[in-house]
């Protein structure tokens, strides 16, 4: 499904907006397999949350893995939060209860955030009107969705 190296460019990207010497701990929403977190572990703290986890190798002081679904009202104890294509999370992670900074690759138009929604350039516009933080817009090298909205 997608652009086989999508992760590594997104981790890439991360890496370069929040800096290791400056964000030390990451939390990942919906990552299935973990691809993405296995790339940024190699700087950050990790955890995932993750409802259909679909690997089971992730052990280590600087990596959890928890099955469950991310919304607003999860507590944040990370410095920041991302999701690649997160679907039914992204507008969850916008408004997330501790107003944390945050870099996502929407994707779908799902959940409750998208209600209403019919096209993508509104989906994008909702997200942005969603956030108590400036939103930036930047895109991944990668096919399929690649526009990444983020803030710090």
């Amino acid at each position: 499904m997608g652009d086989k190296n999508r992760h590594i460019r997104f981790a890439e990207f991360i890496i370069g907006k929040f800096p290791p010497k400056q964000y030390k701990s990451v939390l990942v929403v919906a990552d299935g397999k973990g691809d993405l977190a296995i790339e940024l572990a190699k700087h950050y703290t990790t955890r995932v949350i993750e409802n259909n986890p679909r690997n089971k190798f992730f052990v280590g002081a600087s990596f959890k893995y928890e099955k469950g679904w991310f919304d607003f009202t999860t507590p944040v104890p990370e410095d920041f939060i991302v999701g690649m294509h997160p679907d039914e999370a992204t507008g969850q992670i916008v408004r997330n209860r501790d107003n944390k900074p945050y870099a996502i690759v929407p994707c779908c138009l799902k959940g409750i955030d998208a209600m209403g929604i019919s096209n993508f350039t509104n989906w994008i516009k909702k997200l942005k009107s969603l956030s108590r933080r400036e939103v930036f817009e930047d895109m991944i090298r990668i096919g399929g969705k690649n526009r990444v909205l983020y803030t710090r």
